[in-house]
């Protein structure tokens, strides 16, 4: 490296760019070089090959419309996942080599998007990706000052007990020139371009970008009541796009120089997900389950558990994408729980967890603070009315937003973990009735260690 090239800023790491270095920035509107719709029972497919150019911006974006299928007149995503929803599998190819891999997808993404400040999302995600998860007071008809309880508020006025979409945001087979489109952001997409962005000028193999899509039956939109069930809802294919945004920095040769001092061998850690994904239901958690998560010999910081009803249908709210909590009984007491991780022959915790308000705070602990209200958290704190049985497109919000959004997350604080791996020991109450668990659902948050030399990946668990 000459003394001159000391100058040059590591152009993969976000955060050590300065302010005041000139970017260029060209962008390409990408047709996917695969495409396949899917089918009732069948998931969709899309491969995006990018160009090999300048830095990838982690803020690109892929473009999405939906047509909702016949006698759905009034089609909408899911207010905590939005167009995420159509997402089931996301994978980061270079070669053949895999850089991030995440199954479930918008599972994950509905506990991410839970740390959105309500003020975002209905100011901006609400137009962008479709996520409208914003609470307000709904006030006493005789009155304008006082609220016996809360709701959901998209800036729409509510209809008598109902509330309805705006306008622009109405997916309906009668109109389907009209439906939106959303974005989903690169980085949600993948964690490694989080806080890396990609020298794609330096890599000497193809970069592909590869979405699996939920099935067009159910899995794709909510509907509000009164609408056709069942009905496939298609991918706009002439509006599934990748906006990808390649950047170029300085005026001269800094990019040459960077590649000359500093890319012809590199390496970066990030992190990626493992699903782990077991059957279960009320009974074996009510008598306790003792679940391997694997994970042996990786350096595993974080582990997040939901507890979702995979059944519910596109009638319902929330649709899959859900996490049941505790039962609770008419006098408004939850049920017991026992949470805790074992590993390296230890626990994570001396004591079992053993009450709600807890395991919210180590999920906050471990991931950020989710704008999440207590009785979507745990079904408690039922105050002064708390959720309104008010509608949200015919569906009563008080009946489908409590306790569903029960997300347990853990920081793991022990090391690397062992050759047994992680051991999940989770007890608990949970309804017999209604939205009932179906399955167990863990992500595991692992590091991994990329290494870029004369062009070409080498990716392995650190």
């Amino acid at each position: 490296m000459s003394q001159d090239d000391g100058d040059i800023p590591n152009f993969l790491m976000l955060d050590q760019i300065p302010v005041n270095m000139e970017q260029q920035l060209e962008t390409d509107l990408l047709e996917p070089v695969v495409f396949s719709q899917g089918a009732a029972t069948t998931d969709g497919f899309a491969r995006f090959t990018l160009q090999n150019k300048g830095f990838l911006h982690s803020h690109s974006k892929l473009f999405v419309s939906l047509k909702p299928g016949t006698g759905q007149t009034s089609a909408f995503l899911q207010p905590h996942v939005g167009i995420g929803q159509i997402v089931k599998k996301a994978v980061l190819k270079i070669g053949n080599k895999t850089l991030n891999e995440i199954d479930s997808w918008a599972g994950l993404h509905a506990v991410k998007s839970s740390l959105i400040s309500n003020e975002n999302n209905l100011e901006r995600e609400m137009y962008q990706t479709g996520r409208f998860m914003n609470h307000g007071f709904v006030y006493n008809d005789a009155s304008k000052v006082f609220a016996d309880s809360y709701g959901l508020d998209n800036g729409v006025e509510y209809d008598g007990d109902d509330l309805l979409q705006p306008a622009w945001a109405v997916m309906s087979s009668a109109t389907p020139s009209e439906c939106p489109s959303y974005s989903i952001d690169l980085s949600d997409l993948f964690p490694f371009l989080k806080v890396n962005q990609l020298p794609l000028y330096l890599i000497k193999e193809p970069i592909n970008i590869e979405l699996t899509f939920e099935p067009t039956l159910d899995r794709r939109v909510q509907v509000s009541q009164g609408n056709s069930l069942n009905a496939a809802c298609e991918i706009v294919r002439d509006e599934l796009k990748f906006c990808a945004d390649y950047i170029f920095y300085g005026t001269t040769d800094e990019m040459d120089r960077f590649a000359q001092s500093r890319g012809k061998d590199m390496s970066f850690s990030f992190v990626d997900y493992r699903l782990v994904e077991h059957t279960t239901d009320r009974t074996q958690l009510a008598s306790g389950i003792v679940r391997n998560l694997g994970m042996a010999n990786r350096m595993v910081p974080r582990v997040i558990t939901l507890l979702p009803s995979d059944t519910q249908s596109e009638g319902t709210f929330l649709g899959k994408n859900n996490s049941i909590s505790l039962s609770v009984d008419a006098e408004g007491v939850s049920g017991t729980i026992k949470y805790n991780l074992r590993y390296n022959d230890r626990f994570e915790f001396t004591s079992d967890i053993d009450n709600t308000s807890r395991l919210f705070s180590v999920m906050q602990q471990s991931e950020g603070i989710p704008f999440l209200t207590r009785q979507e958290y745990s079904s408690q704190g039922v105050i002064a009315g708390g959720i309104t049985d008010d509608k949200y497109s015919g569906h009563q919000q008080s009946g489908n937003l409590d306790g569903q959004m029960f997300y347990m997350g853990t920081r793991l604080t022990n090391g690397r973990v062992g050759q047994r791996g992680v051991e999940l020991h989770l007890t608990g109450d949970f309804p017999a009735a209604g939205r009932v668990i179906d399955l167990l659902r863990c992500y595991c948050e692992y590091i991994r260690v990329a290494r870029l030399s004369d062009g070409y990946f080498e990716v392995y668990n650190a």
